[in-house]
């Protein structure tokens, strides 16, 4: 086989798309618990980093079945169409064998690296919860937006499980209550751009959807975000407090641009708008400075 065909590099390329590695920047969320408990710079940020790795592969592996389970609805998505399974540049036994390699991948590194037990059982349940979202619960309306949520509450516990350390209520309420509000914006944002007729035979849940249900739970799980952070920030106390004011302005900035249309994929709304950039940096600034 000649790896320097512009075939070969093509294949490559898809396969690569496939486990949408610019999304593996949510995972950074298994960095938290070792963040917010002041031991960043300990030894635990080396099996943390692997368990980050390995993490990505698993969602990975949950997008490659998400888009062959949704390969037909996708080519009423102006932007989803273009994927590979929608545009035939890869077949399903290409992408079965290559998820079987990247499975072998990570059997290998979960055996080799001795991960704590509890850090298996989350990836196992995150494994578990995207395979049943994708096969049934996406359908559910309501229901598949918590689903998505606690997939990323799943990564802060796998990041405490596999450093050590205890997960606190507040980071557990935060981190849920944000990954619903960015869950809810990404289905406005699809009422919105394609209408409600394609919407639904895009996803099914939007069937029970409508822009003002939309935009008052994205208010409703926005305050609620806010309120639970700042009850944590006045519990800490010290200089924690300032970091409320940037994450204000982060929620509503958001907020803002999911009721602009701009909410339908929350890493690139994120380097795309600069003030929510500079917002969530000057956010991260000021907690490290006070943590550290």
């Amino acid at each position: 086989m000649k790896y320097d065909t512009p075939a070969f590099r093509s294949d490559l390329k898809n396969f690569l798309i496939l486990l949408r590695p610019y999304q593996w920047i949510k995972n950074l969320l298994l960095f938290s618990p070792l963040f917010f408990s002041g031991n960043l710079v300990d030894q635990s940020f080396y099996i943390t980093g692997l368990g980050v790795c390995v993490f990505s592969l698993v969602s990975g592996l949950g997008y490659i079945l998400n888009d062959w389970i949704d390969r037909d609805n996708d080519r009423f998505h102006p932007k989803k169409k273009h994927r590979p399974f929608c545009s035939g540049s890869i077949t399903g036994l290409s992408a079965a064998l290559f998820s079987g390699g990247v499975l072998f991948i990570i059997i290998i590194c979960v055996t080799r690296f001795h991960f704590p037990l509890a850090f298996i059982y989350y990836l196992l349940s995150y494994m578990a919860l995207t395979a049943v979202y994708s096969l049934y619960l996406k359908q559910i309306v309501i229901l598949e937006i918590f689903s998505v949520a606690f997939g990323f509450v799943l990564r802060i516990l796998a990041g405490g499980a596999v450093c050590n350390i205890k997960i606190s209520s507040w980071l557990f309420l935060t981190v849920f209550f944000i990954a619903m509000m960015i869950s809810i914006a990404k289905r406005l944002n699809e009422l919105k751009e394609l209408g409600k007729d394609d919407a639904i035979l895009h996803r099914k849940s939007q069937i029970g959807y409508s822009l003002m249900y939309l935009n008052s739970m994205l208010w409703a799980c926005g305050s609620v975000t806010l309120v639970v952070y700042s009850l944590y920030a006045v519990e800490h106390g010290s200089l924690v407090i300032f970091s409320v004011l940037p994450a204000s302005y982060g929620i509503f900035r958001f907020i803002y641009l999911a009721d602009l249309g701009r909410g339908s994929d929350p890493i690139k709304t994120l380097f795309s708008d600069r003030q929510l950039l500079l917002t969530t940096l000057s956010f991260l600034f000021v907690l490290t400075f006070v943590i550290y």
